[in-house]
This record gives structure tokens, C-alpha cells and sequence, in this order.
């Protein structure tokens, strides 16, 4: 670029033009033109670095707004600049995607191949491949017939186009970092066609932005002429750069100009952030600090804990004002503390504390409201087995709810999923009806005023009752029955397996079938578990045989199932 104090990067830029210039006039060898494939990955590497610096300013942007917003400042002003600033990004993002494309398209007719790497969700071209790929890396017709024709003097539209792209944005952000009003001041700034116009369109401008305005403006601005190497006359800067270019070479002044993009873009991102004045809050500590809403839990609730690092100013003390319980709501009785304080723990129960802590904010006195909620409890055991919450179909599931600092009488429970009836003293009766899968039962504490506080809600899993036991008599399946109580029983039942919790359990047997080993017939079992006169027949001819009896038998929640048992006859 030209104009104003070169940095030593431009200073680099305008040696490899000399340079490339310079190998063009002679017959270089494809060694020296490989040459600047190392130039491109060189330029390509500080383009990365500049990215790194560019995407810390967004980040800035974000922690002054953080900040703006946690001391409840004004963000008009913030608004105003972070919103130059996204569309600072997206037009730099645009002119970047432009230029990496009209190289892409130099090499695409050259090699044959498109030859782009990435491109952002916006779909504009972000990297191309390595340059090393390219076989036809001293190919210079590609970039003359491309950018400047077959008339030096004259380059053609779409090398001209170049130069124009890089002017408009250079004047579109130019422009943007000039225009705005401060303190009912409004500040403009219209870009001049040439660097000859720069100070006298400065004048419109903010007297403390023209050298930032003047450096981002030059720093941008592409010479129309150029002397080319051994000849006494200028030649458009595009017929100088792309003139018989090997294609790499030309691929190289395409890098060079995104960076050159990419500096302007981290310039200006700057620029505009420093228009941000956000007053610092004064600190000289860093700690560690774990808090949560509550200091007591319930078995079977959880609790959330905030980690994080708490900064602060050690030689500042702290003003504290607060309430407990009713005085939350009466200012007036508000206590006055510095740091810390102690909470009352002699009344069991839930309890509130509200206050306000002081915070200088702007070189001025604020306050900042807080509160925080603990609980006070009685000392008790519990004994509970969480991975047994099962609650039966038909069944009076026997609940019992408790909570540490209320008394059974202050103890409420209410259910999603099935009924509760109250037996008293925290006592209750779950009720599931066939078919439901899960249900949830919550636990509330009245509180001395009267409202009411949820102390957790515990899920369960709704089952049928378990299936039940057949007997024959007292005799179980797989066992031995003699062959005199065999011939004289009548009656077949179901009944739940003796190990279970579960008691007061009925089934009712509906129909079932009875056959015995080597005896011809099957005889039947019929409504409550009736031994039929077919059966009874033969049962008196089992002695000596296996007799099998299967049932279909109805729970009390409705369900129907199969029951079968097996014994021996002696």
C-alpha cells in the first residue's frame, strides 16, 4: 500500500513487489519461482496471528458489554459501537472472500481443479489449498489474460476491479469509524477519491480520530501507477503486479492484500472498542468462592453449587444491610453489618435473609441487592432404600412421609400418578391403577405462617403385583404329596410368595386344568380353585406319577394371569 509512515510489514510487502518485479524482467528459473510459495505460506502464517489478535477484540467487546450490563449501565453507546464493529467483521469477511475467489478462479483455469480449502457459513472463501500442489506454478498467462489483457496501459475490468473492491471497503469502514454523535456532537467523514483529498475531508471529523482515520484510510490505498522494472514510464498498479506473473507469484499478491485486509480489520476493531469508556472495578484480591441458595437438603433432592472467583478490593470495607424472615419485608428494621454476619439457628424451619451490600460503582456508592435461603433442622435418622421405590398395581402401597424441621402434622403429600388417602400422623395409602408406568410423589411442609414449602418429590416405578405361588393343599411346586391327601383334597389356591414384603394380597382363580402322568383325560379346576369331579378321578389313579396343574388366576388390580405347579404323587 502507499501513503503515511510504512510499518515493517509494509516495508516487507513493497520489498517482495520490488523483488517480484525484478525476477519478472529476467528469465527466472521454476526454482526462484518456487520461491514464492514460501513468501505465501510466510504471509499466509502472520495473517493467522492477526486472526488470533482480532478474535481478543471480540472478546473485549463482550466482557465490557458483561460488564455494562452487570452495574445496569447505559449501552447505547456500546450498542453503537459493537454493532460497527459486527458489521466491520462481515464486510472484511466479504472483501477477503472476494479476493481469495478471483485467485481461486486464476488457478481453477490453470490447473483445472477448484482450489478451495474452507469457506465460513456464509459461504465466502476463507483458505485456499497449499500453492505447492500446483504443477503450473510459472504459468503467467493465466493472471495476464485474466487481470490485465493484452494492453499493459490499459488493464482490463476485473483487474481494475480489484483495486476498486479494496476502496470501497477501506471507505466503507473509513466512513463508519468517523460517523457518529457524542455528547450532541455529530462527527462525519467522507472518503475522497485520492490521498490528495485526505485533509481536507478530515475536517468534517472528530479532531481526536483523524490520525486513526488517516492511518486506516492510507493503509488501504493502492498507488494507480507504478514504475515497472526497467522502464522509464509508470504502469497501472495492476499491470505491474500481474504483468506476465508467474501464477504463484500472482498467488502470492492476492495473500499479501488479505493481509493487508486482516491488519486493517484488527486496526479498526480497536479503534472501535477504545470507544467503549467502561469505568474498572477496583480490585486488589482473587479468591475462590462456593455458594448456594440454600445450606441444608433433603434426602433425595439436589443441590446447586456456584464455583467461581470472587474479585474484590481487601482495603474497602463493606457495607451490609439485611433482614431475617418478616424483617425482609420492612426495610426500616434492617440491620446494619460490615463482611459478615451470624444467623440465627434456634427456631427449626425455613428461613429467609434479604439485604442489600454496598458497591462503588463510577467513583460512587451503590447498592446491590441479595438474598440467600437456609434451613434450620431437627436432628433425626431416616432409613430409606432408594432403589426399592416401587409402588404395585391394586395394591395399598403403604407411604410415609417425613421432613427434618417440620412436625407429621405439618407434612403434606401429593401424587401425579396415583391416589393418596391420609391414615394420619404422615401416614398414606398409594393407590395405581393397572396400566400406569411411573408416578411421582412430592412432600411439602407447612410452614408457622401458614404457606407452604415443596421439600422434594421422589419418583417411582409402577409394577403388577408379583405373580403368585400355586398350591395344592400345603404341598408347593416340585414338591412330594402322599397319595391319600392327593385323592382328598379339593381345593387348588394362589398365594403370594411368603418371602415377599407385600401381606393382604388376593387372587382369585378363575378356571384351570389338571392332568397326571401316563393316565389318559384332562380334568378340569373350575371357578375359586375347585378340584372337579374329572379331576378327582384322576387323582386317584396318581399314584406313583407327576400331576400338573396350570391356572389362570385374576390380581387385585384386574390383571389375569397363568399360574402352573408340578408334584410328585407317592
Amino acid at each position: 500500500m502507499a501513503g503515511g509512515k510504512e510499518t515493517p510489514r509494509q516495508k516487507m510487502i513493497g520489498m517482495m513487489y520490488l523483488v517480484l518485479t525484478a525476477l519478472l524482467a529476467l528469465n527466472v528459473s521454476k526454482q526462484i519461482v518456487a520461491a514464492f510459495i514460501t513468501i505465501n505460506d510466510k504471509l499466509d502464517y502472520s495473517a493467522s496471528h492477526i486472526d488470533r489478535k482480532i478474535n481478543e477484540t471480540y472478546i473485549e467487546f463482550d466482557q465490557k458489554g458483561a460488564t455494562l450490563r452487570a452495574t445496569k449501565s447505559n449501552l447505547e453507546k456500546f450498542n453503537l459501537w459493537q454493532g460497527k464493529a459486527i458489521e466491520l467483521k462481515k464486510s472484511t469477511a466479504k472483501v477477503i472472500g472476494y479476493l481469495l475467489g478471483e485467485c481461486n478462479e486464476m488457478i481453477k483455469i490453470a490447473e483445472g481443479v477448484d482450489w478451495v480449502e474452507e469457506k465460513d457459513e456464509t459461504g465466502n472463501i476463507v483458505k485456499l489449498k497449499s500453492l505447492d500442489k500446483i504443477e503450473n506454478m510459472d504459468n503467467y498467462d493465466v493472471p495476464t489474460s485474466l487481470f490485465v489483457g493484452g494492453n499493459p496501459s490499459s488493464p482490463i475490468g476485473k483487474g481494475n476491479a480489484i483495486v476498486e473492491q479494496i476502496h470501497d471497503y477501506r471507505n466503507l469502514i473509513a466512513e463508519s469509524m468517523a460517523t457518529y454523535t457524542e455528547k450532541e456532537k455529530s462527527w462525519s467523514f467522507k472518503s475522497p477519491t485520492t490521498i490528495a483529498g485526505l485533509t481536507e475531508a478530515l475536517k468534517s471529523a472528530n479532531p481526536k480520530d483523524t490520525s486513526s482515520i488517516a492511518q486506516f484510510y492510507k493503509s488501504l490505498t493502492i498507488p494507480e501507477f507504478l514504475h515497472s522494472h526497467g522502464e522509464d514510464t509508470e504502469l497501472p498498479w495492476v499491470s505491474v503486479m500481474f504483468d506476465h506473473a508467474p501464477i504463484v507469484a500472482a498467488a502470492a499478491i492476492f495473500t499479501s492484500l488479505k493481509l493487508d485486509i486482516k491488519t486493517a480489520h484488527s486496526f479498526a476493531g480497536d479503534y472501535m472498542l477504545s470507544k467503549i469508556e467502561v469505568e474498572p472495578f477496583i480490585f486488589n484480591k482473587i479468591d475462590p468462592l462456593a455458594f448456594a441458595n440454600s445450606s441444608y437438603i433433603n434426602m433425595g433432592d439436589s443441590l446447586v453449587l456456584n464455583v467461581m472467583v470472587a474479585a474484590y478490593d481487601s482495603n474497602e470495607v463493606t457495607k451490609i444491610r439485611y433482614g431475617i424472615d418478616a424483617d425482609t419485608a420492612n426495610r426500616a428494621a434492617w440491620k446494619e453489618s460490615s463482611g459478615q454476619f451470624a444467623l440465627d439457628g434456634s427456631k427449626a424451619g425455613l428461613h429467609k435473609v434479604k439485604g442489600e451490600i454496598g458497591v462503588i460503582e463510577n467513583g460512587q456508592q451503590g447498592w446491590r441487592p441479595w438474598s440467600f435461603d437456609y434451613t434450620v433442622g431437627q436432628p433425626m435418622g431416616v432409613i430409606a432404600q432408594p432403589d426399592m421405590r416401587i409402588l404395585y398395581w391394586g395394591y395399598e402401597n403403604k407411604i410415609e412421609g417425613t421432613a427434618s424441621g417440620f412436625s407429621p402434622d405439618k407434612v403434606s403429600l401429593s401424587a401425579n400418578g396415583c391416589r393418596l388417602t391420609s391414615n394420619g400422623n404422615g401416614k398414606f395409602i398409594a393407590h395405581v391403577d393397572r396400566g400406569t408406568r411411573n408416578a411421582t410423589i412430592t412432600v411439602s411442609g407447612r410452614r408457622d405462617d401458614g404457606s407452604s414449602v415443596n421439600l422434594g418429590s421422589f419418583s417411582y416405578v409402577c409394577k403388577p403385583l408379583p405373580p403368585a405361588m400355586l398350591y395344592f393343599g400345603s404341598t408347593e411346586n416340585g414338591q412330594t404329596c402322599q397319595y391319600t391327601a392327593a385323592r382328598n383334597q379339593t381345593l387348588v389356591r394362589v398365594g403370594i410368595d411368603p418371602s415377599s414384603p407385600l401381606t393382604n394380597v388376593r387372587y382369585e382363580i378363575l378356571s384351570g386344568e389338571l392332568t397326571v402322568s401316563n393316565v389318559p383325560g384332562v380334568g378340569s379346576i373350575g371357578s375359586g380353585g375347585a378340584i372337579e369331579e374329572s379331576s378327582k378321578r384322576l387323582l386317584n389313579q396318581s399314584r406313583g406319577q407327576t400331576v400338573t396343574i396350570q391356572v389362570e388366576y385374576r390380581d387385585q388390580a384386574g390383571s389375569k394371569k397363568s399360574g402352573f405347579m408340578k408334584f410328585k404323587v407317592q
